[in-house]
């Protein structure tokens, strides 16, 4: 009994794992006072794919100017805004965006932005992932080349051919 009640625990957490993680986009017009879901998106770190769940562009357009972000937990703050400023025409009518999700070394979003495309004839927007790259490292350890006298040695300029 102890075994089958373990098993199930096991199969629970690797589903757990293996799910989709879904994070929800908000738009926020200047004039208001609280922010509106925009998008519902799930999304596999590991493999990169995503899914749009659901999408409600702003039905309001007289602002010109949206945020958009997400709510994300700092230590200093369980609930901080994360955002840009864009146009709402980006987000309604014609216009195709393209929802660009920053995760970080955790597999976790911290930046969305967006990036609008006209003249597609599909519907709804686009969602890409961008998965986090670590950065240039330091060369340490390499050994400091000097002349005989202890001075930096100087490299020496190739010439071009009408210098020569």
């Amino acid at each position: 009994m102890h075994l089958f009640a373990l098993l199930g625990a096991l199969a629970l957490l690797i589903v757990s794992v293996i799910a989709d993680i879904s994070t929800d986009v908000y738009y926020w017009p200047v004039g208001a006072a609280r922010p509106s879901v925009l998008a519902r998106i799930a999304f596999d770190p590991a493999s990169l794919k995503s899914e749009l769940v659901s999408y409600h562009p702003p039905t309001d357009t007289r602002d010109g100017l949206v945020r958009v972000g997400l709510y994300t937990s700092t230590p200093t703050n369980s609930k901080q805004w994360i955002g840009s400023l864009v146009s709402v025409a980006s987000l309604v009518g014609e216009n195709r965006p393209t929802l660009r999700l920053h995760l970080g070394p955790a597999s976790d979003v911290y930046h969305i932005s967006v990036a609008s495309s006209t003249g597609t004839k599909a519907t709804g927007p686009h969602v890409e992932l961008v998965p986090s790259q670590p950065g240039a490292q330091p060369h340490l350890n390499r050994p400091v080349v000097v002349n005989p006298d202890g001075g930096k040695t100087e490299e020496v300029v190739e010439k071009s051919f009408l210098q020569k």
